[in-house]
C-alpha cells in the first residue's frame, strides 16, 4: 500500500520528490509561515504560492507549532515542492527578541509535542495579558475577536495588531508593532518561561538543526553566538528578507568566522504583512540547503549510533 507524503515523512522528515528533476529552479526560502500560527495562508495554500512563484525549495516555519507540517509535507509531495519541515521558537533575552529556528525535525517527538502544548497555554495567557494592557492605554479590543482573528493556529502578537486595525487603532501591523506591541512599546509583555537554550535543546531532541534568525533583533549578535554554541548552535539566518546586500554581507562574515551554517528566508506571512517580505525574496544560495541536510543526517546518524553529546562545541564544528 503506497504512503501518503505525511506517512513517508514521519519516517524521514526530509522530504524528497522525483519530480524536482524535471525543475529547472534554485529558489529556495528557509522561513515562511502560515495560518497555523501567524500566517495568512493555510500550509497547502502557501505550498501553492510557493509552486506558483517558483519557489521549489520550502520550509514551513511557524511559531512555536508544528501543526501545519503534514498538509504542507502533503501538498509539496504532490506539487513537487522540495520540503523542509521547520519551526520557529520566541524567546526574550532582556529587551531583545531571540528567535530560533529549527530545521528537518521529526515534527512527531513526544518531547517536542509536549512542551509545544506548554508553550500554547503560556502564549494565551500572554496575549490575554497584551488585551489588558491596551485597554489601559484605552485602547481596548476584544480577546475572543484576537483568537477569531488567529483561526486554527496559534493566536500571537499580529492577530492583536489586525484586531487593533480593525478598531481603528492603527493602520498596519507593522505600525501596531512599532508604535504598541514590539519590545520596549508600552503594550509588550515578554515571554515568560522559554529561553534560547532550551529551544535549542527542543530543537536537538527532534534531531533538527538549530538556526539563529533575524539575529539584527537579538542585540550584540557575536555575544549571543557564543551564548549559544555551547547548546549546540549551527546556524546564522544570514540572508533574511529585510536586510540588505551589506548586512547579508555583514552577517555571512560573522557566520563564517563562527563556523555557522548561512541559511536565509522572507520570513513571509502573507501578502501586506511587513515591507520586505515577500515569498522567495531572498537570495538564499543552494549551499544553505545543502548544509543543513548534511548537519541534519550527521545528527541523525550520530543519534542511531547513541554516541554522548558531551562537548556541544565539538559537536557544532563537525557538523556545519
Amino acid at each position: 500500500m503506497a504512503e501518503s507524503g505525511a506517512t513517508a515523512n514521519r519516517r524521514d522528515p526530509v522530504v524528497r520528490s522525483s519530480k524536482l528533476a524535471a525543475r529547472d529552479s534554485n529558489t529556495t526560502d528557509l522561513h515562511t509561515h502560515s495560518n497555523v500560527s501567524d500566517g495568512l495562508l493555510s500550509p497547502a495554500e502557501l505550498v501553492g504560492e510557493a509552486a506558483r512563484r517558483g519557489v521549489m525549495t520550502l520550509a514551513l516555519t511557524d511559531h512555536d507549532t508544528v501543526g501545519g507540517l503534514d498538509a504542507a509535507a502533503t501538498e509539496a509531495a504532490r506539487l513537487g515542492v522540495d520540503f523542509i519541515p521547520g519551526i520557529e521558537f520566541s524567546t526574550d533575552v532582556g529587551p531583545y527578541e531571540v528567535h530560533i529556528l529549527g530545521y528537518e525535525l521529526d515534527w512527531h517527538q513526544p518531547d517536542l509535542l509536549r512542551a509545544l502544548a506548554e508553550l500554547e497555554a503560556e502564549r494565551m495567557t500572554r496575549i490575554e495579558r497584551i488585551v489588558e494592557r491596551l485597554a489601559k492605554l484605552d485602547m481596548p479590543v476584544s480577546f475572543q475577536r484576537v483568537v477569531e482573528l488567529a483561526g486554527p493556529g496559534t493566536v500571537g502578537r499580529p492577530h492583536v495588531a489586525r484586531a487593533m486595525i480593525e478598531a481603528g487603532y492603527v493602520e498596519s501591523v507593522q505600525d501596531a508593532f512599532n508604535r504598541y506591541l514590539a519590545s520596549g512599546r508600552p503594550a509588550f509583555v515578554p515571554r515568560e518561561s522559554l529561553v534560547p537554550e532550551r529551544a535549542i535543546e527542543l530543537i536537538r531532541l527532534a534531531r533538527g538543526v538549530p538556526v539563529l534568525a533575524h539575529p539584527l533583533t537579538t542585540g550584540d549578535i557575536e555575544a549571543m553566538i557564543q551564548r549559544l554554541l555551547p547548546s549546540g548552535l549551527l546556524g546564522l539566518e544570514v540572508y533574511y528578507g529585510e536586510y540588505d546586500a551589506a548586512t547579508h554581507e555583514h552577517l555571512r562574515a560573522i557566520a563564517d568566522r563562527f563556523g555557522l551554517i548561512p541559511t536565509g528566508g522572507s520570513d513571509y506571512h502573507g501578502e501586506g504583512f511587513k515591507p520586505g517580505r515577500d515569498l522567495g525574496r531572498a537570495p538564499v544560495p543552494p549551499e544553505s540547503v545543502t548544509r543543513l541536510r548534511e548537519a541534519a543526517a550527521r545528527l541523525r546518524a550520530r543519534e542511531d549510533a547513541g554516541s554522548p553529546r558531551s562537548d556541544e562545541t565539538a559537536t557544532r564544528a563537525r557538523l556545519a
